[in-house]
């Protein structure tokens, strides 16, 4: 499957994209902000070695990407992304960490983190995650799809190819939506269905294809092409 393909994006970026760094390793955020503050359509606003310090950059700046580890100065990303909603900020955010296992991804996603990369990932594909999250996707880097989403694509194959029913057209288009990063609510605007309605065809599509959380259900939607099959709401 094509990185296009496995991600449903389109890497065309639009407008200057607003990023903040933040990570606790000094030559880590100094060496980013300089190759990226020389990229066409990038603007680095800030780099931040604490979630304080993120914070306090995100009400001055209003970024429209965060990359920020998992761990940061004593505290973690759910920490940061719970301090930036409480701002008002909808920045969206980019997991960028040594960490590779399938809890931390599930932790970071929990979160409502929209992209994962590992710190020895390339440099182009930080910036294809970039653009990719800021046209509204979600991104997973090359490492990550090897070490963990087949993992997941295999387990969940096996589990789908058993299913008591199959899911209806219905399911499909809220398997799709959820593959490209859309809440309940997004789901429903899109769709034109109440968010109840979402919930129930959610709780459906979890239980047919045997799946407990919204990471595996994210991760068989890209790896079956359904991503960008479905009208996709605006939203973060």
């Amino acid at each position: 499957m094509s990185r296009a393909a496995l991600n449903g994006h389109d890497l065309q970026p639009t407008g200057i994209l607003r990023v903040l760094l933040v990570d606790e390793i000094a030559v880590l955020r100094d060496g980013l902000r300089v190759s990226l503050g020389s990229e066409a359509g990038i603007e680095v606003v800030g780099a931040a070695r604490s979630v304080p310090e993120a914070l306090r950059l995100a009400a001055q700046t209003a970024p429209q990407l965060v990359v920020a580890d998992l761990q940061i100065g004593g505290q973690s990303l759910p920490d940061l992304v719970a301090g930036l909603a409480r701002l008002g900020c909808d920045a969206r955010v980019l997991v960028l960490t040594s960490q590779a296992g399938e809890e931390q991804m599930r932790q970071a996603m929990q979160a409502g983190a929209r992209a994962y990369l590992l710190k020895d990932d390339g440099y182009v594909e930080l910036l294809e995650a970039l653009r990719v999250v800021g046209s509204g996707r979600r991104f997973f880097s090359d490492s990550i799809e090897s070490r963990i989403l087949s993992q997941y694509a295999e387990r969940v194959a096996a589990r789908f190819a058993v299913a008591a029913a199959p899911i209806t057209p219905r399911e499909r288009e809220v398997l799709a939506l959820i593959g490209a990063g859309e809440p309940n609510k997004g789901i429903a605007k899109a769709l034109r269905l109440s968010v109840k309605t979402v919930e129930k065809h959610r709780s459906n599509l979890m239980r047919k294809l045997g799946l407990h959380n919204t990471a595996a259900v994210t991760v068989y939607a890209i790896r079956q092409g359904l991503v960008g099959r479905a009208p996709v709401a605006a939203g973060r």
